[in-house]
């Protein structure tokens, strides 16, 4: 009876172990290089509260904010290699080695929030295929984040024609961006989002790219004193994932996973019209910057000015970038 109690104590100690273990938490730790505070920031936070809620706090995420692990052109590498679970990353980041990722990028291609919209959909063909091209260089985009549109700085007055960036250095997000510059006669400068208040301050570059809620949240608006609303691009980041981390991971891991980022997205894409155009209107009404919304004609000048930069894309995205580039015009 003794050798009996023993045994069935073991085994009762062998199969507790083995529940913990089967429900052993998962960390997750995930850099970005912006604040927790900022909409992009917010929104991870949200992902992350989802995911501990959705598993019953069988899965979690350390979030890494502000570039305290690796700045966003260092996601790419410390992602795909293990060395980060996951990270944020600007979508243009990927273009260098994988150029129609650049697509977002290109100037005037989408031309309302509509299209945009529909393009970055999860079921839509466009964002499928720049997901599978991200997925072969060993990382996973787990969500996307939409950001906005991207205006034009300047200090001294707006910049109302395509002349007016004539030999400007000007900061860019990536390659796309820069095609874009170089076609309307200025000069491409990267430099990193977290990087734009000092290359202003300190005169870097003369004309500045960045999304309308990143010159709020960035106090950009106390180094440049105009923005010109083009609307010329628009903002996509990415937040990815170590595939091989992802394979590694439970079919119920992965399921909440997936639930927890469609929330998080499609939370994001409702709110960024309005609070883009909320945080336009704060830089009117609550600061000394002037902001300058261009007419249709306009805007169909420097479309005009910009479809060289169209060209270029396609030139060095290939028949991939083709196939992007007509994917999204038939939205239109």
């Amino acid at each position: 009876m003794k050798n009996y109690l023993v045994s069935t104590a073991l085994s009762l100690a062998l199969v507790s172990m083995s529940a913990v273990s089967a429900s052993a938490e998962r960390t997750l730790r995930l850099s970005l290089q912006v604040a927790t505070n900022h909409p992009v920031g917010e929104n991870i936070v949200y992902f992350a509260d989802q995911l501990e809620e959705i598993s019953d706090g069988e899965m979690n995420v350390e979030i890494y904010d502000s570039a305290q692990l690796y700045k966003g052109s260092e996601i790419p590498q410390a992602v795909s290699s293990g060395a980060i679970d996951m990270g944020l990353v600007l979508i243009d980041e990927f273009a260098g080695t994988i150029p129609a990722v650049g697509l977002f990028s290109v100037a005037f291609m989408f031309p309302s929030y509509e299209v945009l919209a529909k393009a970055a959909d999860p079921e839509s063909p466009v964002r499928q295929q720049i997901d599978d091209l991200i997925l072969g260089t060993g990382s996973r985009v787990v969500w996307w984040q939409d950001y906005g549109p991207v205006q034009l700085l300047s200090n001294g007055g707006p910049l109302v024609s395509p002349e007016d960036m004539k030999d400007k250095k000007v900061r860019v997000l990536g390659k796309p961006s820069g095609d874009f510059i170089k076609a309307v006669g200025g000069v491409p400068v990267k430099i990193g989002g977290s990087e734009q208040f000092m290359a202003y301050q300190r005169g870097t570059v003369d004309i500045g790219m960045t999304g309308t809620t990143a010159i709020k949240s960035r106090k950009l608006h106390e180094v440049m004193d105009h923005v010109t609303i083009s609307n010329h691009a628009q903002t996509e980041f990415l937040i990815v994932m170590n595939d091989a981390l992802w394979q590694d991971m439970s079919e119920q891991e992965q399921s909440w996973m997936t639930e927890a980022a469609r929330a998080a997205e499609m939370k994001m894409r409702e709110e960024t019209k309005t609070k883009n155009l909320d945080a336009q209107k704060f830089l009117e009404d609550e600061t000394d910057m002037t902001v300058t919304t261009l007419s249709d004609a306009q805007i169909e000048a420097w479309r005009e000015a910009a479809k060289p930069a169209i060209d270029t894309y396609i030139e060095s995205a290939g028949e991939a970038g083709q196939k992007l580039v007509d994917s999204v015009r038939a939205l239109y």
